[in-house]
């Protein structure tokens, strides 16, 4: 099937955007930016998206060990002003709605960030919950440059595409098997009973 174009976007740290595209990772977790509705609590309400790597409080000191150096350099590296590459776009598979702190950091380097900063995040306005969100990601045929446009500027999840992403003859970035396996081992931590399931 020929999915149409994709008008929304989802801006997360460009290390992360890398670890999705290289399937060193499958899955996000968001609390929401100080401009979402809903006084800054983030739903999952796209099932589809493109993912759209952002630069705004990326540091090596945020992020876990095996993310940091060469890793983050490689992720900036590409970094043109004025500019947004795209290269994957994503399908939402589970969310879960974690509510220990030491389940969300049991999921290690799955997620690029470091331990203290899942513990920052989940702590945010003392509300202790992350959502995890389990991603099937397809690898565009071609990058996408879109122009970087100032009404997606600022610290918030989605982003209403003006130019929209094509998907035709994208290809997961893990194939299915090795997928399956992933998806299981996450039920296995997190819970099978969640969004998706």
């Amino acid at each position: 099937m020929i999915l149409p174009g994709l008008r929304i976007g989802l801006q997360e740290w460009s290390v992360c955007i890398q670890a999705l595209a290289l399937g060193r990772s499958c899955v996000l977790i968001r609390k929401g930016g100080i401009h979402e509705p809903r006084g800054g609590l983030f739903m999952p309400e796209h099932e589809r998206f493109a993912l759209l790597p952002s630069y705004l409080h990326q540091a090596a000191e945020r992020l876990h060990p095996q993310y940091g150096g060469e890793f983050l350099a490689h992720s900036v590296a590409s970094a043109q002003p004025g500019v947004i590459p795209v290269t994957i776009w994503a399908e939402v598979a589970r969310v879960w709605k974690c509510t220990e702190l030491s389940t969300a950091q049991a999921l290690g380097e799955e997620v690029p960030w470091s331990a203290a900063e899942i513990a920052t995040r989940f702590n945010y306005r003392q509300q202790p919950f992350l959502f995890v969100l389990a991603l099937r990601v397809q690898r565009l045929p071609a990058l996408v440059a879109l122009p970087d446009r100032p009404s997606y500027g600022g610290c918030r999840s989605w982003i209403s595409l003006e130019d929209p992403v094509p998907t035709e003859g994208s290809t997961p970035v893990i194939s299915d098997a090795p997928w399956a396996a992933r998806l299981a081992q996450l039920d296995g931590l997190l819970g099978a009973k969640a969004q998706g399931a």
